[in-house]
């Protein structure tokens, strides 16, 4: 009988196991396919927030970047760390609304809490000047949503082989 237990324990943990991997597979397969269709940044709007931050951490790796999903710090409660030395912080709202210093204030407390000195806000919407001026003092990149959808873009595998196809 436990012989029996046993045997069906682990045929349950190889069969989890594999839905994990196909489940991961086919996220992964969304997030490309998001990728690809995004041509706006009203498109960008609509996406739910871990998709948001799954799809701009894609973006991050085709540019060449290691990157890992981090809980300690960033908008909901995530953000990015690229190559272990810059945290990237999402703030995913409406185009209309400007980045407080207050946003940025919070990402250096961050920063130095976790011994990074380099950062990056990602908004949608933009920066107030007393934020961009705050952000230049402290080491930190502000991202607009069209600078956003640029580096979208830059990274676009459709957008090569249309290239490719016309030379």
């Amino acid at each position: 009988m436990l012989f029996l237990f046993l045997f069906l324990l682990v045929v349950f943990m190889l069969i989890h196991g594999c839905m994990v991997i196909i489940r991961s597979f086919f996220y992964k397969v969304k997030i490309n396919a998001i990728l690809e269709d995004i041509s706006t940044v009203e498109d960008l709007v609509y996406i739910r927030f871990k998709d948001f931050l799954n799809v701009t951490a894609e973006v991050f790796r085709r540019k060449g970047y290691n990157v890992s999903v981090t809980d300690k710090c960033g908008e909901e409660g995530r953000g990015l760390i690229l190559n272990d030395i810059q945290f990237v912080e999402i703030w995913k709202h409406a185009r209309s609304q400007l980045v407080d210093v207050e946003t940025a204030m919070k990402l250096t407390k961050c920063m130095q809490s976790n011994s990074i000195y380099r950062g990056m806000i990602i908004s949608l919407g933009d920066f107030k000047q007393s934020t961009r001026l705050f952000c230049h003092k402290n080491v930190i990149e502000c991202i607009n949503g069209e600078q956003l959808l640029e580096m979208f873009k830059e990274v676009q595998k459709r957008k090569d082989m249309l290239e490719t196809s016309k030379g």
